[in-house]
């Protein structure tokens, strides 16, 4: 979803609204207020605040490419996995205030449409992540008396419990070097 230099700007403000203030607090008031823009002004790039919550949701998809592309590289399935973790949570240090509206604040749950889009990017980030270990598993990589949607959901709710808890501890520890402890854990938890 590419958007224009205003457009990253506007969501942008709009994360940090949410994510310091909550979702309740993002009005397009106060989002022109912070971006000292008119109302109408912010009329001109998207639709409504529904659009907005829209584009975060795409921006967060967008965020994250680079590091789910990865899984499709060359390379043993372990590795995949083990960069897959570490470059996650690298990026999501990065990002505090994305990581924390998509991860840890249920904003998009009262939204029939943005529970589904995000429902949907979780699925395809399961399936990617699922489809690595089960490479991991067929070429004996990865045991096999854990089947590779159970190993694929310890991988992802690990990785949610510590953004979650990095997020509401105000980060008060580096997401990074947790990213890599996980990532060993994980290595000496699925490898064979």
């Amino acid at each position: 979803m590419a958007l224009s230099e205003r457009q990253s700007q506007i969501v942008e403000a709009a994360i940090n609204i949410i994510a310091e203030q909550g979702i309740q607090n993002l009005t397009t008031k106060r989002l022109a207020a912070d971006l000292q823009v008119t109302e109408p002004a912010l009329y001109r790039h998207f639709k409504n605040k529904q659009d907005i919550l829209k584009h975060i949701i795409g921006y967060f998809q967008d965020t994250m490419s680079p590091v789910m592309n990865k899984l499709n590289s060359t390379g043993s399935a372990p590795d995949k996995i083990i960069n897959f973790i570490k470059d996650h949570f690298s990026l999501l240090e990065t990002k505090p205030s994305l990581a924390k509206i998509i991860f840890v604040e249920p904003i998009f749950h009262n939204d029939f449409q943005l529970k589904n889009t995000i429902l949907t990017m979780m699925t395809n980030s399961q399936e990617k992540i699922h489809k690595v270990i089960q490479q991991g598993i067929d070429q004996n990589k990865f045991r096999s008396d854990i089947s590779a949607v159970n190993l694929t959901r310890i991988i992802i709710g690990s990785m949610k419990l510590i953004v979650t808890q990095w997020s509401m501890s105000g980060m008060m520890f580096n997401l990074s070097s947790e990213g890599v402890k996980l990532a060993e854990d994980i290595r000496i938890l699925i490898q064979k």
